[in-house]
């Protein structure tokens, strides 16, 4: 089970921190790509929040938790620090990402087309599931030792 959430997390990990990294250094190959949503389909304010601010932090931040995995399956001693550090990361940034366009759409600011809202909440819903399955390995890793 550690192996398949470990794999799971290192797939959707990298997901993320490929993407926040092209939105923020190749953001019209971001958007080919369907990793972030075209500017005209966002308040401007919130794509620049959303592509730069928020794209810098995760490109600095989000290669924690799939690191992790990886070094869970290869048992590398100091895996549950960098996993708990790497869950607290996604499951913020994956509150934010839904939380903004909810509260943002409700005031009736473009926070991008149905199609790249639904894909963001279903993304942010998998790297919570990833926080979680990590942070729970992570703990029941330090009260095996």
């Amino acid at each position: 089970m550690a192996t398949t959430i470990g794999i799971f997390t290192i797939v959707v990990g990298m997901i993320c921190w490929i993407g926040q990294s092209l939105s923020l250094i190749a953001p019209d190959f971001a958007v080919k790509l369907g990793m972030l949503e075209p500017k005209e389909e966002m308040d401007e304010s919130f794509y620049i929040i959303d592509a730069k601010v928020l794209g810098t932090n995760d490109m600095a931040l989000t290669w924690i938790l799939p690191v992790s995995a990886i070094m869970m399956i290869f048992n590398v001693k100091y895996w549950p620090i960098l996993a708990l550090i790497g869950s607290g990361v996604f499951v913020y940034f994956s509150g934010y990402i839904i939380l903004s366009r909810l509260i943002l759409k409700t005031a009736g600011k473009k926070v991008g087309s149905n199609n790249s809202q639904i894909i963001g909440y279903v993304f942010s819903l998998f790297w919570i599931i990833a926080s979680i399955g990590m942070s729970i390995l992570a703990v029941d890793h330090f009260y095996e030792t």
